[in-house]
């Protein structure tokens, strides 16, 4: 793989940080690397490979010359920005919602339709929320073993896919109460510290979240199923890093528990956590840090086994977005 030149906008932002980090730890081939971010923090220093590289002000000339850019911002920067990318030549690898239809973006999993993916003809390519992720590859794997029919799903997510300043009313508000006062309210409409809250994303006229609603057609597209029913609640708690999820997937007919456990067990970005006998299983505090989607509580759901049962956790800033993205340019132009 030649060395690229890129650039990362959002550098000092959770998702921001974290892809630079995973660069670095893949050992990925950069020939130079650019990084953008708000005013406030321009001037900045982050180390790139014991290296400090100063962060800079985006403008109309920020993607000459660039590779790839990955925009790890905002919804309007993106909006601003990503065309300006797209029109220097640069792929744009984007975090962002609006670009799945409006730019003719890509939703990519490199486990799941990495192989059709054309550098040629995708300019844009659009990681999907971090939830989607870590339910889209088990769903991915089962259905190697029967049609799915319907799947629901309830997702326990960590503050900081929210962001830094979440993270940092979480630890705020568990220091207040722990110590006798009371919690302030942050950046969520409700206490967050020892609290859940059944809101993730903002609601519109019908009664789910925006985020409920991006996560059921992310996952329709990447499972190339529209038919598919899924009923997804999405439910804030308060873990800083780490998603999980409890998910019931049925078929159109009976399935093989051993089928399922093979496919599950040997899938690619998948860590098999099934010996809940041993204590076992998938969880937030084991997920963090890892590049993997921990999947087990593996069981029959009725007695037909056409339904079953299971649990999936993550680290929702690494798989569930910067190291989907690297893995995505390093599925390219490998190829």
């Amino acid at each position: 793989m030649i060395p690229l030149n890129l650039a990362v906008v959002g550098a000092t932002g959770s998702v921001g940080r974290q892809l630079i980090e995973v660069l670095e730890e893949r050992d990925f081939p950069v020939r130079s690397l650019k990084l953008y971010a708000s005013d406030d923090s321009v001037g900045d220093f982050i180390d790139f490979c014991q290296e400090p590289i100063a962060v800079q002000a985006l403008d109309k000339g920020s993607f000459v010359d660039v590779d790839v850019a990955f925009f790890c911002a905002t919804k309007e920067v993106s909006e601003e920005y990503l065309p300006l990318a797209k029109k220097s030549g640069a792929l744009c690898v984007d975090t962002t919602v609006p670009w799945m239809e409006g730019e003719g973006a890509t939703l990519a999993v490199p486990e799941i339709n990495g192989a059709g993916l054309e550098r040629a003809k995708h300019r844009v390519l659009s990681n999907p929320a971090s939830v989607t992720t870590m339910m889209a590859l088990p769903l991915a794997c089962m259905a190697t073993c029967g049609t799915l029919n319907k799947v629901v799903v309830t997702s326990f997510e960590s503050v900081s896919g929210y962001g830094l300043k979440a993270v940092d009313d979480l630890r705020v508000q568990c220091g207040e109460l722990l110590n006798g006062r009371p919690a302030k309210k942050g950046c969520f409409p409700h206490q967050m510290a020892f609290n859940c809250l059944p809101q993730v994303g903002v609601f519109g006229e019908g009664r789910e979240t925006d985020h409920e609603q991006q996560v059921q057609m992310e996952l329709m597209q990447l499972l190339g199923d529209e038919r598919l029913e899924i009923a997804f609640t999405a439910v804030r708690v308060p873990v800083f890093y780490g998603d999980c999820a409890s998910v019931y997937v049925e078929f159109d007919q009976p399935v093989e528990l051993s089928c399922l456990e093979q496919a599950l067990s040997t899938a690619s970005g998948v860590e098999w956590l099934n010996d809940s006998q041993q204590g076992e299983y998938p969880m937030p505090v084991d997920s963090a840090g890892g590049d993997d989607v921990q999947i087990g509580r593996l069981r029959a759901a009725n007695d037909e086994c056409s339904a079953f049962q299971l649990f999936v956790a993550m680290d929702n800033l690494r798989k569930g977005a910067a190291v989907n993205m690297v893995q995505i340019v390093e599925q390219m132009w490998m190829r």
